[in-house]
């Protein structure tokens, strides 16, 4: 397997600090978010504020975004769009609120060669911070089995609820 380079995609309350779980974990990560640059701290040395070399540089991204429509906007749109692109993620991760109908959708309009996880999580930004998040996922076993390294920095409690969507 070769080296994740993880992607968070929406660094507001959970995903900051979801990304800093990660980097002293040790990963190589990278972040996006359409704020300006100027309103992140420490975490704006790994902002790429450019979608497609964010979706050129991480093969797996987890998408912290609030909601479905900012999530069409992170993977559609022609600002971001990460997907529309040559090179869209290996594994995209979706933690944000959304229904279990909008991943099964979702999971006809991405690339072939693009796999979906939904990964819906309980927690508040102290339990993201403290990498006590409890996750609930839906997705293949091998994809399952490739993300839990990355899934355990940031939660204790992960539960394999079933195929795509069933974690939502």
């Amino acid at each position: 397997m070769a080296k994740e380079v993880i992607g968070i995609a929406g660094c507001g309350a959970m995903g900051e600090p979801m990304a800093q779980r990660l980097l002293t974990a040790g990963f190589e990560v990278w972040v996006h978010d359409v704020r300006p640059l100027a309103e992140f701290g420490a975490i704006a040395e790994y902002m790429l504020e450019d979608a497609a070399e964010f979706a050129r540089r991480c093969n797996v991204v987890i998408s912290a975004v609030r909601d479905a429509d900012q999530t069409r906007s992170l993977l559609f749109s022609e600002a971001q769009g990460i997907v529309r692109g040559a090179s869209p993620p290996e594994i995209l991760v979706i933690s944000s609120t959304v229904s279990p109908r909008f991943i099964r959708q979702l999971l006809t309009e991405l690339p072939t060669q693009t796999s979906l996880v939904d990964a819906a999580m309980s927690g508040a930004p102290y339990r993201a911070r403290e990498g006590t998040l409890s996750f609930m996922l839906g997705g293949s076993g091998a994809d399952v089995d490739r993300l839990m390294p990355i899934l355990q920095v940031m939660g204790n409690r992960i539960f394999r609820l079933g195929d795509v969507a069933m974690g939502m």
